[in-house]
């Protein structure tokens, strides 16, 4: 009896440090996977200019994406694109490739894609961020107005993703 209680005594502890010594591993495994999940990734991100935009952008260059970032107004994107190299090390980095892209336009969506697909042939990750909104009764929104919302937060969209699903299917790994 005293040889069973002593060995329940050394086991119990025994099994304890084990299963606490896996569940670290474990923990940082999942750390260490989480940290490399996007490194050569293929990212676009539709409007990278907003606040949302620009914090996805600096996460995913932060992790070696290959970021393609779009947005309406040129400036903006290269000064975004400058921030993002000066605060980053070009050894872990890639450089970030810029595509103008309004989905209010839907004439140069056609375009956009071909664009986007020159930069690196398909996507991995694609983050449709952009949008619009109206505050104001639906009764006062003009026709016109109704266009534009509906292009820009929908039409747009769709037209982007299967223009680069069609287009860009590699039938291939993106890395």
């Amino acid at each position: 009896m005293e040889w069973l209680w002593s060995t329940t005594v050394l086991l119990v502890p025994a099994v304890v440090v084990l299963t606490a010594g896996f569940f670290y591993l474990y923990g940082l495994v999942l750390g260490l996977l989480s940290k490399t999940s996007v490194r050569n990734k293929v990212v676009l991100l539709s409007d990278a200019l907003t606040g949302l935009g620009k914090e996805c952008a600096s996460l995913f260059h932060r992790g070696g994406a290959r970021l393609v970032l779009c947005g309406r107004d040129w400036d903006q994107l290269e000064e975004l694109s400058e921030e993002l190299s000066r605060n980053s090390d070009p050894a872990l980095t890639f450089p970030v490739k810029l595509v103008l892209l309004d989905f209010g336009d839907m004439d140069s969506l056609s375009e956009a894609v071909d664009e986007v697909l020159e930069c690196y042939g398909c996507l991995d990750v694609l983050i449709l961020n952009s949008s619009i909104k109206v505050k104001a009764p639906a009764h006062t929104v003009s026709l016109e107005m109704d266009k534009l919302l509906m292009d820009n937060n929908y039409f747009g969209p769709v037209t982007l993703t299967k223009g680069i699903n069609y287009k860009g299917h590699c039938g291939r790994s993106c890395h």
